[in-house]
């Protein structure tokens, strides 16, 4: 436990050098805006869906990327390869750190465009899974990789790929072709957040896919830091 509040201390150092918080910031801000505006047509709980999605979706997967790559740069990596740390404490720190960011981000954009009247424990769960899933994911395709342009163009293709099921969240195909993406069952526990009444079923469907997904690409993660980052 210390070994990982140390972890963490520095990774904020990290976020903030990188000027992370900052940009979340921003594009939260614009966002705020924008929801505020639409927030008077009512019915835009889709649209508050798929951009509050990304807020997560895009801050765990790209920005894990920034960070790992920052510290291979600066050579930050080769010293804790040759330390006791966990491997397992250095991706949950950064996944963390990214998490409390993305809690504060997706609520502000959440009060903004559809007030207090949602469920809470659904969104909290929902943007701490998603950050999550895709730190790990994060992790799995910056390993190996040894400049950010190289990286980009993987990151773009995966999310890309990742961001399929909203196909079937709109309905324009149908939504069991994507019932094994993982971001499938995050996608619902957001939708969830805001459906007056949803059915057991769908509830426990979505938390029991959202935490195997979560299980899996932390192993997942957990192999390609030790194997790719870690040597």
């Amino acid at each position: 436990m210390k070994q990982l509040a140390h972890l963490l201390k520095f990774d904020f150092l990290l976020i903030n050098k990188n000027k992370i918080i900052t940009v979340s910031l921003i594009v939260t801000a614009i966002y705020v805006g924008v929801f505020k505006a639409l927030a008077a047509m009512g019915n835009i709980e889709k649209l508050l869906v798929l951009v509050i999605f990304n807020d997560p979706a895009l801050l765990g997967f790209l920005f894990i990327g920034v960070m790992v790559l920052f510290e291979k740069n600066e050579n930050t990596l080769e010293v804790l390869a040759v330390t006791p740390i966990k491997t397992s404490n250095y991706i949950l720190s950064k996944s963390i750190a990214l998490t409390i960011i993305s809690l504060f981000c997706c609520y502000a954009m959440v009060i903004a465009g559809y007030g207090l009247d949602f469920n809470f424990i659904h969104f909290t769960t929902g943007t701490i899974l998603t950050t999550f899933i895709f730190s790990m994911l994060g992790f799995v395709a910056v390993a190996g990789q040894s400049t950010f342009n190289k990286y980009i163009l993987r990151a773009l293709g995966i999310i890309l790929l990742l961001s399929l099921p909203f196909l079937g969240y709109f309905e324009m195909v149908p939504k069991i072709w994507f019932v094994l993406f993982p971001t499938q069952p995050a996608i619902d526990l957001y939708d969830l957040s805001f459906s007056t009444n949803p059915s057991t079923s769908e509830i426990l469907t979505a938390y029991l896919l959202c935490i195997i997904w979560s299980i899996v690409t932390f192993i997942w993660a957990k192999y390609a830091v030790t194997k790719n980052v870690f040597k």
